[in-house]
């Protein structure tokens, strides 16, 4: 008797539905796409975007925030994460499953109007200094269009105070990550001076190689839904966000 009753509730226990494993976000922490947050959860107009998608799947949500470095090896090595907000490029192509792309950017040279009240362009730029966030997208297209060494940074607030300062000449990021942070570090965005475009490009949520790719689809697909019925948009203008004009 007492081994029947046990095998039926081990049979009852199987029947049961496990709870949903909540999805876990790997987020380079770039604002203004991912901000940390001085208490709870992280910000930003991309973790908005992926909260709202989660919602809508029904699928708990839980977010790693990390240094974009660590963010790039985490994804490489962990099979059942996603990851925002990447670069697609070349060079990263192979080594991430490129889910969908969340929003365009330009990536910009900027100077002072104090010290360079002139726009630069590309070719100006091995002969001065220039700065860029480390192991991101500026300071591989530097080195991959102008073998340039740049002077790099952990966090794209450090490049607004050094150009604020005169110790870089220029910097190199995406136009909204220059406003965000030339703002966080206090001085007005009328200094600054908008040069060439280095490039144009998407910032995406990827994921390991090895993602599930019903789960991929079911992402895709309601990123899609979202860019249609203007959800996609409308989080995003709530972060000033100016779009390349094409």
């Amino acid at each position: 008797m007492r081994t029947s009753c046990l095998f039926f509730t081990a049979l009852l226990l199987m029947l049961i539905p496990s709870a949903t494993q909540a999805i876990v976000l790997v987020a380079a922490e770039l604002p203004p796409y991912v901000i940390r947050a001085k208490q709870g959860n992280p910000s930003g107009m991309v973790i908005e975007i992926m909260e709202e998608a989660a919602r809508r799947l029904g699928e708990p949500l839980t977010v790693e925030l990390m240094p974009l470095a660590r963010a790039l090896t985490e994804t490489n090595h962990r099979q059942d994460v996603l990851f925002v907000p990447p670069v697609r490029s070349a060079r990263r192509e192979h080594l991430y499953d490129w889910i969908a792309p969340l929003l365009e950017e330009d990536f910009v040279i900027v100077t002072d109007r104090r010290h360079h009240p002139v726009p630069l362009k590309v070719r100006e730029l091995p002969a001065l200094r220039v700065g860029t966030l480390r192991y991101s997208f500026g300071e591989t297209l530097l080195r991959q269009r102008l073998n340039l060494a740049s002077q790099t940074v952990a966090t794209e607030v450090l490049n607004a105070h050094k150009l604020h300062r005169g110790r870089i000449n220029a910097w190199v990021a995406a136009w909204n990550t220059i406003l965000y942070n030339q703002q966080l570090g206090g001085y007005d965005e009328a200094r600054l001076v908008r040069g060439e475009t280095l490039m144009s490009t998407s910032l995406f949520v990827a994921a390991n190689k090895a993602f599930p790719a019903e789960q991929k689809r079911r992402w895709q697909a309601t990123l899609a839904r979202m860019r249609a019925d203007g959800s996609l948009a409308r989080i995003i203008k709530q972060y000033h966000y100016q779009a390349p004009v094409r």
